[in-house]
Protein backbone atom coordinates (compact mmCIF):
# COMPACT_ATOMS: atom_id res chain seq x y z
CA UNK A 1 0.00 0.00 0.00
CA UNK A 2 1.46 3.35 -1.42
CA UNK A 3 1.11 6.02 1.60
CA UNK A 4 1.30 9.78 0.19
CA UNK A 5 -0.10 13.17 -0.13
CA UNK A 6 -2.31 14.55 -2.98
CA UNK A 7 -2.81 18.55 -3.09
CA UNK A 8 -6.72 20.29 -2.95
CA UNK A 9 -6.52 23.67 -2.99
CA UNK A 10 -4.51 24.56 0.02
CA UNK A 11 -4.76 21.80 2.05
CA UNK A 12 -2.57 18.43 1.91
CA UNK A 13 -5.27 15.06 2.22
CA UNK A 14 -3.85 11.87 3.16
CA UNK A 15 -4.38 8.76 0.74
CA UNK A 16 -3.18 5.09 0.48
CA UNK A 17 -3.04 3.82 -2.86
CA UNK A 18 -2.97 -0.25 -3.94
CA UNK A 19 -3.44 -2.64 -6.45
CA UNK A 20 -3.10 -2.45 -10.57
CA UNK A 21 -3.45 0.95 -12.02
CA UNK A 22 -4.94 -0.93 -14.99
CA UNK A 23 -8.59 -1.67 -13.16
CA UNK A 24 -11.00 -0.03 -13.03
CA UNK A 25 -10.21 2.53 -10.03
CA UNK A 26 -12.46 2.24 -6.68
CA UNK A 27 -12.28 5.90 -4.24
CA UNK A 28 -13.10 4.91 -0.77
CA UNK A 29 -14.91 7.47 1.81
CA UNK A 30 -14.97 7.09 4.95
CA UNK A 31 -17.53 7.90 7.90
CA UNK A 32 -17.47 10.38 10.52
CA UNK A 33 -14.61 9.78 12.94
CA UNK A 34 -12.90 7.21 11.19
CA UNK A 35 -10.35 7.28 8.78
CA UNK A 36 -9.10 5.16 5.77
CA UNK A 37 -8.23 2.39 8.04
CA UNK A 38 -11.79 1.69 8.25
CA UNK A 39 -11.49 -0.48 4.98
CA UNK A 40 -8.13 -1.96 5.46
CA UNK A 41 -9.72 -5.42 5.87
CA UNK A 42 -12.17 -5.36 2.69
CA UNK A 43 -9.60 -3.63 0.55
CA UNK A 44 -7.92 -7.13 0.32
CA UNK A 45 -10.71 -8.59 -0.97
CA UNK A 46 -10.88 -6.66 -3.59
CA UNK A 47 -7.34 -5.98 -4.37
CA UNK A 48 -7.57 -8.28 -7.34
CA UNK A 49 -10.36 -6.58 -8.95
CA UNK A 50 -9.71 -2.61 -8.53
CA UNK A 51 -6.93 -0.06 -8.50
CA UNK A 52 -7.98 1.31 -4.73
CA UNK A 53 -7.40 4.45 -3.31
CA UNK A 54 -8.10 5.48 0.22
CA UNK A 55 -8.42 9.27 0.83
CA UNK A 56 -8.35 10.07 4.92
CA UNK A 57 -11.25 13.06 4.85
CA UNK A 58 -10.69 16.98 6.30
CA UNK A 59 -9.94 16.88 10.33
CA UNK A 60 -9.60 12.96 10.62
CA UNK A 61 -6.79 10.38 9.92
CA UNK A 62 -4.14 12.23 8.65
CA UNK A 63 -5.46 15.03 7.06
CA UNK A 64 -5.94 18.62 8.94
CA UNK A 65 -9.28 20.13 9.06
CA UNK A 66 -10.52 22.50 6.73
CA UNK A 67 -10.48 26.60 7.76
CA UNK A 68 -14.31 27.36 6.99
CA UNK A 69 -17.65 25.18 8.10
CA UNK A 70 -18.59 26.39 4.43
CA UNK A 71 -16.05 23.69 3.35
CA UNK A 72 -17.85 21.11 4.88
CA UNK A 73 -20.90 21.68 2.99
CA UNK A 74 -21.69 18.91 0.56
CA UNK A 75 -21.36 20.47 -2.60
CA UNK A 76 -18.56 22.32 -1.57
CA UNK A 77 -16.50 19.10 0.02
CA UNK A 78 -17.29 17.35 -3.00
CA UNK A 79 -16.00 19.24 -5.97
CA UNK A 80 -12.97 19.54 -3.23
CA UNK A 81 -12.36 15.88 -3.08
CA UNK A 82 -13.19 15.48 -6.91
CA UNK A 83 -10.36 17.97 -6.99
CA UNK A 84 -8.02 15.20 -5.57
CA UNK A 85 -9.90 12.40 -7.20
CA UNK A 86 -9.30 14.14 -10.45
CA UNK A 87 -4.81 14.50 -9.62
CA UNK A 88 -4.92 10.60 -9.12
CA UNK A 89 -7.04 9.13 -11.75
CA UNK A 90 -7.71 10.38 -15.54
CA UNK A 91 -10.65 8.66 -16.44
CA UNK A 92 -13.95 7.46 -15.11
CA UNK A 93 -14.12 5.80 -11.20
CA UNK A 94 -15.77 4.03 -8.73
CA UNK A 95 -16.71 4.95 -5.52
CA UNK A 96 -17.23 3.19 -2.16
CA UNK A 97 -18.91 5.07 0.87
CA UNK A 98 -19.36 4.32 4.20
CA UNK A 99 -22.22 6.47 6.43
CA UNK A 100 -20.96 10.14 5.57
CA UNK A 101 -18.40 9.05 2.92
CA UNK A 102 -21.73 7.54 0.93
CA UNK A 103 -23.76 10.56 1.37
CA UNK A 104 -20.30 12.71 -0.17
CA UNK A 105 -20.16 10.17 -2.82
CA UNK A 106 -23.89 10.75 -3.80
CA UNK A 107 -22.66 14.47 -4.32
CA UNK A 108 -19.97 13.57 -5.99
CA UNK A 109 -21.93 11.51 -8.39
CA UNK A 110 -24.49 14.56 -8.52
CA UNK A 111 -21.74 17.21 -9.47
CA UNK A 112 -19.38 15.04 -11.81
CA UNK A 113 -21.65 12.47 -13.67
CA UNK A 114 -19.59 11.98 -16.61
CA UNK A 115 -16.35 10.82 -14.57
CA UNK A 116 -18.71 8.24 -12.12
CA UNK A 117 -18.72 4.91 -12.88
CA UNK A 118 -20.94 3.72 -10.13
CA UNK A 119 -21.40 3.90 -6.31
CA UNK A 120 -20.75 1.37 -3.65
CA UNK A 121 -22.91 2.66 -0.52
CA UNK A 122 -22.50 1.34 2.84
CA UNK A 123 -25.10 2.03 5.20
CA UNK A 124 -25.55 5.80 4.03
CA UNK A 125 -26.96 8.14 2.03
CA UNK A 126 -30.59 7.32 3.08
CA UNK A 127 -31.47 7.78 6.68
CA UNK A 128 -29.76 10.81 8.13
CA UNK A 129 -31.46 13.66 8.95
CA UNK A 130 -34.63 13.02 6.92
CA UNK A 131 -35.88 10.25 7.90
CA UNK A 132 -34.97 10.70 11.59
CA UNK A 133 -38.54 12.04 12.67
CA UNK A 134 -38.74 14.80 14.60
CA UNK A 135 -34.49 15.08 15.35
CA UNK A 136 -33.96 18.59 14.78
CA UNK A 137 -30.09 19.92 14.01
CA UNK A 138 -30.02 21.95 17.46
CA UNK A 139 -30.87 18.33 19.04
CA UNK A 140 -28.28 16.57 16.48
CA UNK A 141 -25.79 19.03 17.84
CA UNK A 142 -25.90 18.45 20.77
CA UNK A 143 -25.71 15.10 21.02
CA UNK A 144 -22.70 15.29 18.86
CA UNK A 145 -21.12 17.16 21.53
CA UNK A 146 -21.78 14.90 24.26
CA UNK A 147 -20.52 12.29 22.17
CA UNK A 148 -17.19 13.95 21.07
CA UNK A 149 -16.96 14.89 24.89
CA UNK A 150 -17.35 11.36 26.17
CA UNK A 151 -15.25 10.26 23.98
CA UNK A 152 -11.95 9.66 26.19
CA UNK A 153 -11.52 6.26 27.52
CA UNK A 154 -8.47 5.32 30.23
CA UNK A 155 -7.39 2.49 28.27
CA UNK A 156 -7.80 0.38 25.39
CA UNK A 157 -9.92 -2.57 26.78
CA UNK A 158 -12.19 0.42 27.57
CA UNK A 159 -11.82 1.69 23.68
CA UNK A 160 -12.65 -1.70 22.52
CA UNK A 161 -15.40 -2.21 24.62
CA UNK A 162 -17.50 0.55 23.51
CA UNK A 163 -16.72 -0.28 19.83
CA UNK A 164 -17.62 -4.17 20.32
CA UNK A 165 -21.24 -2.89 20.40
CA UNK A 166 -20.41 -1.16 16.86
CA UNK A 167 -19.65 -5.08 15.52
CA UNK A 168 -21.27 -8.49 15.20
CA UNK A 169 -17.89 -10.13 15.24
CA UNK A 170 -15.99 -11.04 18.20
CA UNK A 171 -13.42 -8.69 19.06
CA UNK A 172 -9.82 -9.53 17.00
CA UNK A 173 -6.42 -7.50 16.38
CA UNK A 174 -8.33 -6.98 13.16
CA UNK A 175 -10.73 -5.19 14.21
CA UNK A 176 -8.06 -3.54 16.24
CA UNK A 177 -6.25 -2.18 13.66
CA UNK A 178 -9.36 -0.52 11.88
CA UNK A 179 -9.61 1.75 14.72
CA UNK A 180 -6.05 2.03 16.24
CA UNK A 181 -5.75 5.34 14.35
CA UNK A 182 -8.95 7.25 15.35
CA UNK A 183 -7.45 7.87 18.72
CA UNK A 184 -4.50 9.78 20.13
CA UNK A 185 -2.91 8.77 23.81
CA UNK A 186 -3.12 12.85 25.41
CA UNK A 187 -2.43 12.55 29.60
CA UNK A 188 -2.68 8.77 30.17
CA UNK A 189 -6.17 8.71 27.99
CA UNK A 190 -7.14 7.90 24.66
CA UNK A 191 -8.83 10.60 23.08
CA UNK A 192 -10.92 10.75 19.88
CA UNK A 193 -8.67 11.98 16.94
CA UNK A 194 -11.58 13.78 14.97
CA UNK A 195 -11.69 17.18 14.46
CA UNK A 196 -14.19 18.37 16.77
CA UNK A 197 -15.11 21.54 14.62
CA UNK A 198 -15.09 19.09 11.45
CA UNK A 199 -17.66 16.65 13.04
CA UNK A 200 -20.10 19.67 13.48
CA UNK A 201 -19.47 21.29 10.27
CA UNK A 202 -20.36 17.55 8.76
CA UNK A 203 -23.81 17.33 11.09
CA UNK A 204 -24.86 20.80 9.75
CA UNK A 205 -23.95 19.66 6.24
CA UNK A 206 -26.75 17.19 6.22
CA UNK A 207 -29.22 19.12 7.20
CA UNK A 208 -28.14 21.72 5.05
CA UNK A 209 -28.10 19.66 1.72
CA UNK A 210 -29.93 15.91 2.85
CA UNK A 211 -28.86 13.20 0.46
CA UNK A 212 -32.31 13.03 -1.13
CA UNK A 213 -31.70 16.14 -2.77
CA UNK A 214 -28.72 14.31 -5.14
CA UNK A 215 -30.95 11.32 -6.38
CA UNK A 216 -32.87 12.32 -9.31
CA UNK A 217 -29.32 13.87 -10.76
CA UNK A 218 -27.62 10.51 -9.98
CA UNK A 219 -26.94 8.52 -13.54
CA UNK A 220 -24.64 5.64 -12.53
CA UNK A 221 -25.31 2.66 -10.98
CA UNK A 222 -25.93 2.14 -7.24
CA UNK A 223 -24.71 -0.77 -4.97
CA UNK A 224 -26.41 -0.41 -1.74
CA UNK A 225 -25.97 -2.53 1.38
CA UNK A 226 -27.60 -1.87 4.60
CA UNK A 227 -27.66 -3.12 8.02
CA UNK A 228 -29.92 -5.64 8.94
CA UNK A 229 -29.83 -4.97 12.90
CA UNK A 230 -31.86 -3.62 14.57
CA UNK A 231 -34.39 -5.29 13.06
CA UNK A 232 -37.07 -3.18 13.30
CA UNK A 233 -36.43 0.73 12.30
CA UNK A 234 -38.93 2.79 10.48
CA UNK A 235 -36.57 5.27 9.95
CA UNK A 236 -34.18 3.03 7.74
CA UNK A 237 -37.17 1.15 6.27
CA UNK A 238 -38.80 4.99 4.90
CA UNK A 239 -34.97 5.65 3.74
CA UNK A 240 -34.44 2.36 1.79
CA UNK A 241 -38.19 2.83 0.48
CA UNK A 242 -37.15 6.62 -0.91
CA UNK A 243 -33.89 5.45 -1.98
CA UNK A 244 -35.20 2.55 -3.79
CA UNK A 245 -37.72 4.74 -5.34
CA UNK A 246 -35.76 7.60 -6.37
CA UNK A 247 -32.78 6.24 -8.22
CA UNK A 248 -32.76 4.88 -11.53
CA UNK A 249 -30.33 2.38 -11.16
CA UNK A 250 -30.04 0.72 -7.90
CA UNK A 251 -29.40 -2.63 -6.22
CA UNK A 252 -30.78 -2.70 -2.39
CA UNK A 253 -29.27 -5.61 -0.18
CA UNK A 254 -29.60 -6.26 3.46
CA UNK A 255 -26.45 -8.01 4.68
CA UNK A 256 -27.89 -10.52 7.74
CA UNK A 257 -26.52 -10.03 11.32
CA UNK A 258 -24.53 -6.88 10.24
CA UNK A 259 -24.84 -3.39 12.10
CA UNK A 260 -23.88 0.11 10.66
CA UNK A 261 -20.34 -1.01 10.23
CA UNK A 262 -21.23 -3.78 7.47
CA UNK A 263 -17.89 -3.66 6.06
CA UNK A 264 -16.65 -4.67 9.44
CA UNK A 265 -18.79 -7.62 10.08
CA UNK A 266 -18.64 -8.93 6.61
CA UNK A 267 -16.02 -7.91 4.63
CA UNK A 268 -15.58 -10.95 2.30
CA UNK A 269 -19.62 -10.94 1.67
CA UNK A 270 -19.45 -7.56 0.50
CA UNK A 271 -16.74 -8.09 -1.68
CA UNK A 272 -18.50 -11.00 -3.16
CA UNK A 273 -21.75 -9.00 -3.54
CA UNK A 274 -19.65 -6.34 -5.42
CA UNK A 275 -18.14 -8.64 -8.10
CA UNK A 276 -21.58 -9.58 -8.87
CA UNK A 277 -23.25 -6.51 -9.07
CA UNK A 278 -20.09 -5.13 -11.56
CA UNK A 279 -20.52 -8.49 -13.83
CA UNK A 280 -24.76 -7.73 -13.88
CA UNK A 281 -24.35 -3.66 -14.73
Amino acid sequence: MKEFNVMIDNYSVKAFESGDKRLPSLVCLHGMTGDSNSFWELKEYLIEDFHIILLDLPGHGGTDPFELEEDYGFTALAKSIFKGIHNLVSGRFYIMGHSWGADLALHIAKNFPDRVEGLVLIDGGFVFPEMVEGYTMEKALSDWKEYIEASKYNSWDEVTRTYQEYTTKPWNKKLDSLISSNFIKAEDQFILKAHRQSLLATVKAFYSEPCSTTYKHVECPVLLFHATIPKKDSSRQKGIGKINNELRKIKVIGIENTKHNIHWDAPERVASEVRVWMKEK
